[in-house]
């Protein structure tokens, strides 16, 4: 019965906000139900609000802003790229820092990316402190955590964040390889 009472109350809404002498911000809350199939569904069946999952974060051109092993040798031999090991000190202790990456905590990055001056951040870490357009790489032990840094600055307005995916786990596991 409640899911019947819920399908014809979602139609009468509808049906009402389409109406031109409705409030336009009722109608724009109908558009985003009419373009969001699986939402109008989820309204039948549950009480429970409708959010995305396992959204990829992309680019310009719709790729996702990740990079692989292969893409990491690459970036290790380009100075204008800044490679970020977001790991816990005592996992640098023991295990080193990626090649050519610098290391900042991963509960420190937005601190630092804030709030560290260019003079500071170049004195403290050898490299320049990127700008919004500088390609950063993130990389944690399994891209888990460099992935999460990667959202936090891109909110911050860094344009080229990328996660290594594979972190220490896979470079580590290659390097034995060769």
């Amino acid at each position: 019965m409640y899911t019947r009472f819920s399908r014809r109350f979602s139609r009468v809404f509808v049906d009402f906000c389409r109406n031109p002498s409705v409030d336009p911000n009722y109608q724009r809350f109908v558009k985003i139900l009419s373009d969001c199939p699986n939402l109008t569904r989820s309204l039948y069946l549950s009480n429970s609000f409708y959010r995305k999952v396992n959204t990829v974060i992309h680019c310009e051109n719709e790729m996702p802003l990740n990079v692989n092993y292969e893409q990491l040798l690459e970036a290790q031999k380009d100075n204008s790229i800044l490679i970020v090991d977001v790991r816990e000190p005592v996992e640098i202790k023991e295990t080193g820092k990626l090649p050519g990456s610098i290391h900042i905590p991963m509960n420190d990055v937005q601190n630092i990316f804030l709030n560290l001056s260019e003079e500071e951040f170049e004195k403290r870490y050898g490299k320049q402190k990127p700008g919004k357009d500088t390609k950063i790489i993130f990389s944690c032990r399994s891209g888990k955590r460099s992935k999460t840094v990667q959202e936090m600055i891109q909110k911050l307005g860094y344009t080229k964040v990328y996660n290594y995916t594979g972190g220490w786990q896979e470079w580590e596991s290659k390097q034995k390889k060769k």
